[in-house]
């Protein structure tokens, strides 16, 4: 399936609200797929990379208050901008809302099929050993819409043999249950360059997972390599003994030690007690060490990019 454009299709949406009208965060939501996306949408509209064609002043909370302002101006410009096209304003609220709201959108509804193709990658996970003797820890850190991978080789003696470091503009921005699809493009540029034959260790879940495709089942399956999940919060299912139970069924493991517990989830070939067994070995701290030096890596390397580029920033709303 080629990769969507949820920041492409959600500012064809903006631009879809007439003059003299306004729609809300959640109204777009919908129209991209799925109403978690609301959060999102409110991101979307402050990275706006175009102001002059894209309308987000026309984007309003569900209950016609303006909202989305820190500084006063912002909300002074969006006010005069509403005047102006004929939207009555007063008090921070959309005078008689419901006559301008506008929810008539054209839309592929982006997000359906992201899901659809989650749910039908479910079937090809196995959950099974195979020999190896690397672990990729990867962790991902973002500056705006550019993100920066990093992948930090070791062995399972804990011996750190390379880091490699990609950078990628993502096509959709983070939503809940969708993050597997907002970093496996970049994942994927670190698999290529350490091969199939390690397993990789990511920052979030693996079949730990309300639909049992979490990041690492995603990256696993779409490029074939074995991969384990390492969440510092857990998602969902419940905890008895140690062990993460989803509908009934094991699929991960709550560890514990200094600090807040972590759950680990395998992701694709690979058991949960192998993936118990090397997260435990390669855990100094609260997270093992191949995704705790991948963090600091890219942490790193993304301030170092923006220490070289001062003016990087996320677009002004207007």
């Amino acid at each position: 399936m080629p990769e969507i454009d949820v920041y492409a299709c959600f500012y064809d949406l903006v631009r879809q609200i007439p003059r003299g009208r306004v729609s809300t965060y959640g109204a777009l939501a919908r129209a991209l797929g799925d109403v978690r996306a609301a959060r999102a949408a409110g991101e979307m509209l402050a990275e706006n990379p175009d102001p002059k064609r894209i309308p987000c002043h026309r984007v309003v909370r569900s209950d016609g208050t303006l909202g989305g302002f820190t500084h006063p101006e912002g909300l002074k410009e969006k006010i005069r901008r509403l005047r102006e096209e004929g939207v009555e304003v007063r008090n921070g609220r959309i005078v008689d809302f419901e006559s301008v709201v506008f929810e008539d959108f054209r839309t592929s509804y982006p997000l359906r099929a992201l899901r659809e193709e989650q749910l039908s990658l479910r079937s090809l996970v196995k959950l099974e050993d195979r020999p190896f003797d690397v672990v990729v820890g990867v962790d991902v850190a973002y500056a705006g819409r550019d993100a920066f991978g990093v992948g930090v080789a070791m062995n399972l003696r804990g011996k750190v043999l390379e880091i490699h470091v990609v950078r990628k503009r993502v096509s959709i921005p983070y939503i809940p249950t969708y993050l597997a699809f907002r970093e496996e493009p970049v994942v994927r540029g670190i698999i290529e360059h350490f091969g199939k034959d390690a397993v990789y260790m990511l920052d979030g879940n693996g079949v730990l997972h309300p639909y049992r495709m979490g990041l690492a089942t995603c990256v696993g399956v779409k490029n074939r390599v074995a991969t384990i999940g390492v969440a510092k919060s857990l998602l969902c299912g419940t905890v008895k003994d140690g062990v993460v139970y989803l509908e009934g069924e094991p699929v991960g493991v709550e560890m514990r030690g200094r600090g807040k517990p972590i759950y680990v989830s395998p992701g694709h070939l690979i058991t949960l007690k192998t993936a118990a067994e090397i997260t435990l070995k390669l855990r100094k701290y609260r997270v093992p060490e191949p995704t705790r030096l991948a963090h600091l890596e890219a942490k790193a390397f993304r301030e170092r990019e923006l220490r070289r580029r001062p003016q990087w920033s996320t677009h002004p709303a207007f």
